[in-house]
């Protein structure tokens, strides 16, 4: 048994020292699996998770660094996504459709009215953005891009600022064309709400960053 444990550990050693590890950020590893529930199917996939996140750990170092010299406007920090590529993020956490009509350039425009209007307007200031929210690994950024801007509209409309639910979107919207965590159309998640006469909130339907019911009929 020992010698199976010792061959074990001088076969994993090469493995690990070829992924350029480096064991002075072994606490720091472990403190942000901790803190974002990071549990891995095997030691590869550790270390390879963990070559992708010091990769991104030096490139936040660096551009904070710049940002404390004036060279940013804003500063990163490493949050649950800190272990993936820019590629993966893509492909798992984005599935923003365009309808046919507006992918073959169809679309028609209303031209400017003339009024006058502001260089730009941040939302917040005006009361009408809730709280950031974590879509998961479910490809349901239009669900959520479209709550929020459905947010922001009934707080201009009724005063009331009230989350409301991407897993709503996700679960019910199928047959305008919407694919739950494999992306979805903005417009028809509108044209849902507008036949389903309203939205639950994200209180009464919380979001699970998966399609909760398993037939996706479309309440």
């Amino acid at each position: 048994m020992l010698l199976a444990c010792v061959l074990v550990t001088l076969l994993c050693a090469p493995a690990m020292a070829r992924l350029h590890i480096d064991p002075t950020l072994d606490l720091h590893w472990e403190l942000w699996k901790k803190t974002y529930n990071k549990d891995y199917s095997s030691q590869e996939e550790d270390g390879e998770r963990r070559v992708t996140w010091e990769k991104n750990l030096k490139l936040v170092t660096l551009h904070n660094l710049e940002h404390s010299l004036g060279m940013h406007t804003y500063d990163l920090g490493m949050n649950h996504m800190g272990d993936m590529t820019s590629e993966e993020v893509l492909a798992k956490l984005t599935g923003v459709r365009l309808p046919s009509h507006l992918e073959r350039g169809n679309a028609t425009f209303t031209r400017s009215s003339g009024a006058t209007v502001p260089d730009a307007i941040d939302w917040r200031d005006k009361g009408c953005v809730t709280e950031v929210k974590h879509q998961g690994a479910c490809g349901s950024c239009w669900a959520f891009s479209a709550a929020g801007a459905l947010e922001g509209q009934l707080k201009l409309k009724t005063g009331q600022l009230v989350s409301l639910s991407p897993q709503n979107l996700v679960d019910c919207s199928s047959k305008y064309g919407n694919l739950g965590c494999n992306g979805g159309y903005i417009t028809e998640a509108f044209q849902y709400v507008i036949d389903n006469q309203g939205i639950d909130s994200d209180s009464s339907y919380p979001y699970t960053a998966t399609v909760s019911l398993s037939s996706n009929p479309g309440p």
